[in-house]
């Protein structure tokens, strides 16, 4: 079964997952990438609302993202198996949120 994203979740599992329940994984200059897993919401946190961030992540359903320029404060719902970041401005960070099992 192909994973759905936020949809794979029913009302109260998506709330808890949507507060960080389940875990994230803290991309920042230091460590760039998820290596293989399981997520499905991506979010840019810094002190800037700067667009300086790249965001590639593989989906497991759906194409890839490619994206240029994200703000801070900005989440992208989708179905990811391997989350990459590059250009990454000072005081940028991107929390990347485990969901459950495919």
């Amino acid at each position: 079964m192909a994973h759905k994203g936020i949809r794979q979740y029913q009302g109260d599992e998506a709330g808890n997952a949507g507060l960080g329940q389940l875990g994230f994984k803290l991309l920042s200059a230091s460590t760039t990438t998820t290596g293989d897993g399981n997520f499905f919401m991506i979010k840019v946190i810094g002190k800037a609302a700067t667009i300086d961030v790249d965001i590639n992540a593989e989906c497991f359903q759906g194409d890839d993202l490619d994206l240029e320029d994200v703000l801070t404060g900005e989440v992208i719902y989708g179905a990811f198996k391997n989350i990459t970041i590059s250009n990454l401005g000072t005081g940028i960070k991107v929390l990347c949120y485990h969901g459950g099992s495919v």
